[in-house]
């Protein structure tokens, strides 16, 4: 799960009834992390805030534009993994059957048109609408590059 706090995105989860969002960088307000062992962790910082201070709390579902074709994500060093269930598609474009209605490729920045975000609110945020974002060009190059 994300959410948008004071203009950015982060990551929240909720645990006994309270909402804890995480960092990579250290900000205003934000504490080590602490795991469920109790464990101090020095590069992952946390805040514990309540849903009415977040913009939104919403899940992500992330498609690539290959082809014409959209297909969700994974990424592996400098290539993404694609999926598809639709066998039509695989044989069409040469994808690999790891399982039954599981069909995957591996691909190259270059074969990306663009990619979707949608974004689904949850929890408190349900009744909000779903959004979606399309990502291209330069921008696409940038969000790229923060999932490696």
């Amino acid at each position: 799960m994300y959410c948008e706090y004071g203009g950015l995105k982060y990551k929240i989860k909720k645990k006994n009834n309270k909402y804890i969002i995480t960092s990579r960088v250290r900000k205003e307000g934000f504490t080590n992390y602490i795991d469920v062992l109790g464990n101090k962790h020095s590069e992952l910082y946390m805040k514990i805030v309540k849903a009415n201070e977040v913009d939104i709390i919403y899940n992500e579902d992330v498609f690539i534009k290959y082809k014409d074709k959209v297909s969700r994500n994974a990424v592996l060093a400098d290539s993404y993994m694609i999926w598809t269930n639709s066998e039509q598609l695989a044989q069409e474009y040469i994808f690999e059957k790891k399982e039954q209605f599981v069909f995957i490729k591996y691909i190259t920045r270059k074969e990306i048109g663009a990619v979707k975000i949608m974004k689904t609110p949850v929890l408190d945020f349900k009744d909000i609408e779903q959004s979606e974002e399309i990502i291209e060009g330069d921008a696409l190059d940038s969000w790229l590059s923060e999932l490696i």
